[in-house]
């Protein structure tokens, strides 16, 4: 078997290839090379081939589980003799992020079962995983030797923390190749088959990521007339502007507006925009992961004496250490908070409920510039975090039998089909859909049908496959997760951000994190510690105390933070680095 490690992909980075590092959550390229892959699904395949019917919409033909010696592919598949069990993780996102109330028993569940699983005797059941909570459920899964079939995740130290606890199997390249030849090729279109290997084995499987130089998917709304009432033109560029701004807001009465929420968990605080760019290599390798918080480092020093500015001046809730992201949400639907930032989508229950409540309000969307900002009082600029070049990764439960590997990778292959894949991200026409010529475009409003799609279109169903669905243009992908049925249209201030990121990217301006051909010991010993505890922690502390204390205690928790196994973290990542064992940035 070929063997692939990042050594390799650092070389195609030197190259000019940006490798993408780690994410969330929460899109590959530049406008020369963002068009869909050829086998990333687009509504232009066949259309036709959606129905009202979704049973006979995507039910795949009368194909063949792999046999020895049988054809590549679903040609290739027979039903298993005896009934296989595959268990898939799908995200639990709480009732307002979830769409269909239950994550593990709905129609479109139903729907894989029926057009899938019945017809290759599998039962196909879903596995409830916390969003905010993701570590800490695989790890009960697994301490009660409950582990769905595949493990699966964005995060790329996530896998590799698994790997190293011994929560996964490597797996046969050829069988992949034999098994699921449409989800191997598209590993191979989008050059991210160099990054199946772990410890010098093929552990994981890796989906795509369209637009994954950029995060234009997550959006920022903001009271625009607020903006107006305090006498601003434009959203603030920077931090300076930004606190003169809500000074004149509290003055008009709205108090608190920087509102807030208490902060827990991977992807806490990212510091990106406060860094010193262009960003020195050994500190963006060592501490530039968006996992652990860089606690100790200069960019997140800034970021927290921001917090702390906030947090004295009363701009931000004296109580947000004691609120979570729904009543961050009813906050700014009650008209509390200046602004408010999710994932956009063509279904916004929170936007809805917010022009409900204040049908006289004025949204604006925060657009990125095309060029470097920096305040150079703050430290702060309009950098940002790019996403992946692959999306989420997938790999197999150690404890996954023969059968169960080969009926997850033939899970894999149907769902990467075009006329499946089409059905999962867009559901029925009529019901989840209707053509605007032949331009699929989402029904607003989906609440309460039986029909009803998940969280973001369902993607934390077809998120094995690729990241995002795309219609083979950035123009109608964003069209398509531009928000619906609302006063507003937000289309154009979209698009426009998506541009402004592309061009900082491409100036270099935008870095993902650095990937490691390696796992770390004191990231699986102190990882959590450090971000779920210690952090928030210390965290509150730098926010909530006097300014003139801010310094002293920065570098007093720092140095406990560092010797609670952050020194370690940031001592093993340089070893691998000099080692030649991880990305670069671009030169």
């Amino acid at each position: 078997m070929k063997k692939k490690t990042l050594q390799r992909a650092a070389a195609v980075t030197l190259s000019g290839v940006m490798v993408m590092g780690a994410l969330t959550g929460c899109g590959g390229s530049s406008d020369s090379n963002t068009s869909a892959p050829a086998n990333n699904n687009t509504a232009a395949t066949d259309t036709s081939a959606t129905t009202n019917n979704a049973t006979d919409t995507a039910a795949p033909a009368d194909t063949t589980a792999p046999a020895e010696n049988a054809a590549a592919g679903m040609e290739g598949w027979t039903a298993f003799d005896n009934q296989v069990t595959l268990q898939i993780p799908v995200y639990d996102r709480g009732d307002a992020g979830n769409g269909c109330s239950d994550v593990v028993n709905n129609y479109w569940t139903n729907w894989v079962q029926e057009n899938f699983g019945d017809k290759y005797n599998i039962k196909v059941e879903y596995v409830a995983i916390k969003r905010n909570d993701v570590m800490t459920d695989y790890t009960l899964l697994a301490t009660g030797q409950d582990l769905p079939t595949v493990l699966m995740e964005y995060d790329y130290d996530k896998l590799a923390t698994w790997q190293e606890e011994g929560y996964l199997q490597p797996y046969d390249m050829e069988q992949l190749k034999t098994i699921a030849p449409t989800y191997y090729q598209n590993m191979v279109d989008n050059g991210i088959d160099i990054y199946t290997e772990l410890a010098d084995e093929d552990y994981l499987c890796l989906g795509m990521r369209p637009y994954g130089n950029t995060n234009y998917t997550w959006i920022t709304w903001y009271r625009q007339d607020w903006l107006e009432e305090a006498g601003f033109s434009a959203y603030p560029a920077t931090s300076s502007e930004k606190l003169e701004l809500y000074a004149k807001l509290v003055e008009l009465g709205h108090a608190h507006p920087a509102g807030g929420t208490k902060v827990a968990g991977a992807g806490a605080d990212q510091n990106y925009g406060w860094r010193t760019y262009p960003q020195d290599e050994v500190t963006w390798a060592t501490t530039g992961d968006y996992q652990i918080p860089a606690l100790s480092t200069e960019a997140q020093k800034r970021l927290l004496r921001f917090e702390n500015e906030l947090y004295n001046k009363g701009y931000k809730d004296p109580e947000y250490y004691t609120r979570d992201g729904a009543e961050a949400d009813a906050d700014f639907i009650n008209g509390k908070t200046f602004e408010w930032s999710n994932y956009t989508s063509s279904t916004m229950e929170v936007l809805k409920s917010f022009y409900d409540t204040n049908p006289d309000a004025k949204l604006g969307v925060i657009v990125t510039s095309s060029d470097f900002i920096e305040d150079k009082e703050w430290g702060s600029c309009n950098a940002y975090r790019p996403t992946n070049v692959f999306g989420a990764m997938t790999a197999f439960a150690h404890d996954a039998t023969e059968d169960e590997v080969k009926a997850a990778m033939m899970y894999m292959e149907w769902m990467s089909q075009d006329d499946v894949l089409f059905t999962m991200q867009w559901g029925i026409e009529g019901v989840n859909f209707n053509y605007d010529g032949d331009t699929p475009v989402n029904v607003s409003d989906q609440k309460g049908l039986p029909e009803q799609q998940g969280h973001n279109n369902n993607v934390d169903y077809w998120m094995i496959v690729t990241a995002a669905k795309t219609l083979g243009s950035i123009e109608k992908d964003i069209a398509a997760i531009s928000p619906q049925g609302l006063p507003q249209d937000f289309y154009a201030d979209i698009l426009a951000n998506y541009k402004g990121q592309n061009d900082l990217y491409n100036k270099n301006f935008a870095n993902s994190d650095c990937n490691f051909a390696t796992s770390f010991d004191a990231v699986t010993e102190y990882g959590n510690i450090l971000k779920e505890e210690l952090y928030p922690q210390y965290r509150d502390q730098l926010t909530m105390c006097a300014p003139e204390e801010f310094d002293a205690l920065y570098d007093e928790l720092s140095q406990k933070y560092l010797d609670a196994g952050y020194q370690e973290v940031i001592d093993q990542r340089l070893s691998a680095y000099n080692s030649g064992l991880s990305t670069k940035l671009p030169k």
